[in-house]
């Protein structure tokens, strides 16, 4: 039996507002005439990735439709017994990334299998299962409005916006302006290290769309400059949806039980022969995949809340564990003697978890599901803290 959590691939970004505001910026650097020779490339390049992103806000590219075909044929190779005669459900957010790309992994599923029976779905009904705490209706609409809340005026995001604009980037500007004070005052960059930021954030998405230039990232910016952008946006992950340590932070992970609990349901009537499908799964946003796995306690997942930014980023590689196309894909093996083990790939990779076993990472079905629930207790004890001090 197989189970399938995953993000959408590739995609157009959801607003060009950063696209806009980087090649605006190199444009009226070039109108002023201060432009060095690789600020022109770089102008010229910022350019065609914001061309190419308009009107197209958050669509799946041709490569993330491609990463989820290559993914359904992997897939089908590595355990064949599983697709050739049989049956997969799908299931995905209403987003036309995540169903398009759901459709690309079922197609390359039966490009190679053409006997697998595919049931594929997009329900608001049915939401709550692929984007659990926006939907289901047994999360408490308090704890949206606090959580958000905490998110926009709490004392670490202050902390993180310090930290960007202490963070320069001065020898990025000095290899694409000849002026910097006109550029930082004229052109709308306002400091060095927020331009730089959206510079290279725009040329790094275009790799979505085949539009990048990685040769050239290498060439304008400092190891330094990427880990302080790095930084800079890992760090909200962390301190906003998959860090432990902080109540308001693990009661976004209490969101996650829709899900977990799907997950486990589906392979306990799979193991009952209750299951019409032999495999299920699931499509949806790095919102979710993020928080699931964290929420999961996989190893190498789970990152600590920290207002020390460094800390809370460098002991976890999102950039690695939730790409576009993330998947999470849970397999069950039963042996001749009826027990069932339970393995877990995180990108096609196996994945470990905290759990005492010898024959890890094939862990018993039953060890693992007891980990899973105690974990959602904690979740649970969390959000009812941050409940319970709201109300006082």
């Amino acid at each position: 039996y197989f189970s399938l959590v995953g993000r959408h691939g590739s995609r157009y970004e959801q607003s060009d507002t950063r696209f806009r505001k980087a090649a605006t910026a190199f444009n009226k650097a070039d109108s002023l005439g201060i432009l060095t020779a690789e600020g022109k490339k770089l102008c010229k390049r910022l350019n065609i990735v914001w061309k190419a992103q308009q009107g197209r806000d958050g669509e799946l590219s041709a490569l993330g439709e491609r990463q989820w075909q290559e993914i359904g044929r992997r897939t089908y190779e590595r355990f064949r017994p599983i697709f050739e005669g049989g049956s997969i459900e799908g299931k995905s957010s209403t987003s036309l990334r995540c169903i398009f790309s759901m459709a690309a992994f079922n197609d390359g599923v039966k490009s190679c299998s053409p006997t697998t029976r595919v049931t594929q779905q997009a329900r608001k009904s049915e939401l709550w299962i692929v984007r659990p705490h926006h939907d289901d209706e047994r999360i408490s609409k308090q704890a949206k409005a606090i959580h958000k809340e905490w998110d926009k005026s709490g004392e670490w995001n202050n902390i993180r916006k310090d930290w960007d604009r202490s963070h320069n980037a001065p020898d990025f500007i000095s290899k694409v302006v000849t002026d910097e004070s006109t550029f930082l005052k004229e052109c709308g960059a306002k400091y060095s290290g927020r331009i730089a930021r959206y510079a290279y954030s725009t040329v790094q998405f275009g790799d979505n769309f085949e539009l990048g230039d990685r040769e050239m990232l290498s060439r304008l910016f400092t190891p330094e400059e990427i880990y302080n952008f790095y930084v800079y946006n890992t760090a909200r992950w962390v301190n906003y949806a998959l860090g432990r340590g902080n109540d308001l932070v693990e009661m976004k992970q209490a969101h996650m039980r829709a899900l977990i609990e799907d997950i486990i349901d589906k392979g306990n009537d799979a193991i009952k022969g209750k299951n019409p499908h032999t495999a299920n799964v699931r499509f949806t946003h790095d919102s979710y995949v993020g928080p699931l796995l964290s929420a999961m306690g996989y190893d190498g997942c789970v990152p600590q809340c920290s207002d020390d930014l460094e800390a809370a980023t460098t002991s976890y590689n999102h950039t690695l564990i939730c790409p576009m196309a993330a998947n999470l894909q849970i397999v069950l093996y039963r042996n001749k003697e009826g027990k069932v083990l339970v393995r877990s790939l995180i990108n096609e990779k196996d994945a470990t978890l905290p759990i005492k076993c010898d024959t890890a990472p094939f862990y018993p079905w039953s060890d693992f599901c007891k980990y899973m629930y105690n974990n959602l207790a904690r979740f649970d004890k969390a959000q009812e803290r941050v409940l319970k001090n709201a109300a006082q």
